[in-house]
């Protein structure tokens, strides 16, 4: 059967469409794959670590005498202000000593009074009075006048020993904890309250020894407090210089920057520690480097398309993005998985 022209054109037709249809689907492509960009851009290293909430100051409150509680007027949570009488020890004892010492402060008192008198009137007997007789009456004077001091003496130390049954806030605070209540007897060791300054709380961290050699007072960190996606702005003041033996770690203690911040104490919080920070970096996904034997790799994807290996230095850091010291130039490209290509092979990078 003879074909027609127009029928021979469109087989022709069918056949181009079907080469290319088996080209497509048959000929080598390159392998798509996911790439970074090295780029020169502001980069900080920081480290993540968990902290707690503490009181700027806190303090046990215990007797300095022991005895039976008849005044504890305050309960966990109220606030108290510097000076203010949290709690009062009986002073029976002391307030009866106080008693027989003012008693022989008024008996000495009249005592005293009445060897003036005696010196007095030898004093007027002029050269009737021998001089034995007045000085003897002055001795009495003098010897009155110590005598009276030294019982007023015991009159203000009995005093001070009723005032320490007396227990008083050393500041101003919040009432965190009261183990007793009134009508026990408590001893030198018993704890009556549990005193805190909120007002200007801080934040304590422990961190491994590896990384706390790197932390000095002055840095800058940022704190998150939990349900809140405000950062607050702090600062480290103190390095614990000794390394807990148990932990292998350093306390780190932190002020919060931001003001009067309501936050309880024993809050569990996240704090970054702002360990350095570089205007002009190269920064990299961890993910992207091949480690192996000390080194690091990563896979560069070049010009024209085909992958080959090179050696990075770069700050080993626990966080998900590291700097790159060396081996790396701003433009280059790398694979964003180095397991998606091998060296040698050619690949696109996906739009």
């Amino acid at each position: 059967m003879k074909l027609t022209r127009r029928q021979t054109i469109f087989a022709i037709l069918g056949l181009l469409v079907l080469a290319a249809a088996a080209y497509w689907l048959f000929a080598p492509r390159d392998k798509q794959v996911d790439t970074i960009t090295a780029e020169l851009a502001p980069a900080s290293r920081v480290l993540a670590v968990n902290g707690r909430v503490r009181p700027r100051l806190q303090v046990d409150v215990r007797p300095q005498l022991g005895g039976t509680l008849i005044a504890l007027p305050y309960d966990v949570g109220d606030r108290v202000s510097a000076g203010q009488v949290l709690a009062r020890i009986d002073d029976g004892p002391e307030t009866a000593a106080i008693a027989e010492a003012e008693a022989s402060v008024m008996a000495q008192q009249a005592t005293l009074a009445q060897a003036r008198r005696d010196l007095a009137r030898f004093e007027a007997l002029g050269q009737f009075a021998t001089k034995r007789e007045v000085e003897q009456r002055r001795l009495a004077v003098e010897e009155g006048a110590r005598e009276l001091n030294r019982r007023r003496a015991g009159v203000v130390q009995a005093r001070e020993q009723r005032d320490r049954r007396v227990l008083r806030a050393p500041f101003a605070g919040v009432i965190l904890e009261r183990p007793v209540d009134p009508g026990q007897i408590v001893g030198l060791d018993s704890i009556v309250y549990r005193l805190a300054d909120l007002s200007a709380p801080e934040v304590t961290v422990e961190v491994d020894e590896i990384y706390a050699a790197e932390i000095r007072p002055g840095m800058e960190a940022r704190v998150s407090l939990p349900g809140t996606a405000k950062e607050l702005r702090a600062q480290v003041v103190h390095v614990e210089p000794r390394v807990d033996s148990a932990t292998g770690a350093r306390d780190v203690r932190l002020n919060l920057l931001d003001g009067s911040v309501d936050a309880p104490s024993g809050l569990t919080v996240t704090v970054n520690l702002v360990i350095e920070k570089r205007d002009r970096a190269i920064s990299v996904p961890r993910s992207a480097l091949i480690l192996s034997g000390g080194g690091a790799r990563v896979r560069i994807v070049g010009t024209d398309g085909e992958v080959s290996e090179r050696p990075v230095s770069f700050i080993d850091w626990p966080a998900e993005e590291v700097i790159v010291t060396s081996g790396l130039r701003a433009g280059d490209r790398l694979l964003a998985d180095p397991e998606a290509a091998k060296p040698g092979e050619k690949v696109r990078a996906r739009r």
